[in-house]
């Protein structure tokens, strides 16, 4: 997919998108307690925590206690993500994070964004931050649902990609929004190749 249209400013993105704000995590978080009943149970609590952040320049390792399987082994589900910010905004523009499902050997990369998109449209990572022939590490996403205030779309960055963008400083996220216009993310690479080395770790 090639975009041609002039990017806009990330300061636009207020406009674009509205005051409200959405919840981006591409991982089912904990539970929340259920209220009060008359005759509470008392419940058993881990000494492990529930879940776990650590902060690799501008990426977010978070990871999540899963509940033990019938053999009583504990496993962790783990994303790496990235929070995309107007300024002046108190409430996330975008985000993106990367993961394996579990059981799967395969990285996959989710973009979260606002539900004021281009359906089918698109969504397209440029790798350095360039377009057409400049452009490295390109990767093409799949708009996958709507949901909750956001839309969603993935896609399975390769290994080419992933050296790429281990390198280089900036990258880009793209898409169309709903009157046509192309819109451009600023993406930043830094603390990217800690937070895949720690993710493929389960740390």
């Amino acid at each position: 997919m090639r975009f041609s249209s002039t990017l806009t400013r990330l300061a636009a993105m207020a406009a674009i998108i509205g005051p409200a704000g959405f919840l981006p995590p591409s991982i089912a978080m904990a539970q929340a307690p259920s209220a009060k009943t008359d005759k509470p149970e008392a419940a058993a609590v881990s000494n492990e925590p529930a879940v776990t952040t650590a902060t690799y320049g501008n990426w977010v390792l978070r990871c999540i206690r899963m509940p033990a399987s019938a053999d009583g082994k504990q496993a962790r589900q783990c994303e790496i993500v990235q929070t995309i910010q107007v300024e002046g905004q108190s409430q996330p523009v975008a985000q993106i994070a990367l993961g394996r499902l579990p059981g799967d050997t395969v990285l996959h990369l989710t973009a979260v964004l606002p539900v004021n998109v281009s359906l089918p449209g698109g969504v397209h990572v440029s790798g350095n931050g360039k377009e057409g022939a400049e452009e490295k590490g390109g990767l093409d996403l799949q708009w996958r649902r709507c949901a909750g205030g956001a839309c969603y779309a993935e896609g399975k960055p390769g290994d080419d990609a992933l050296k790429i963008w281990r390198k280089e400083a900036g990258a880009q996220l793209r898409f169309i929004d709903a009157t046509g216009r192309v819109i451009g993310l600023p993406l930043s690479w830094n603390g990217l190749a800690q937070a895949l080395d720690a993710l493929a770790k389960g740390t």
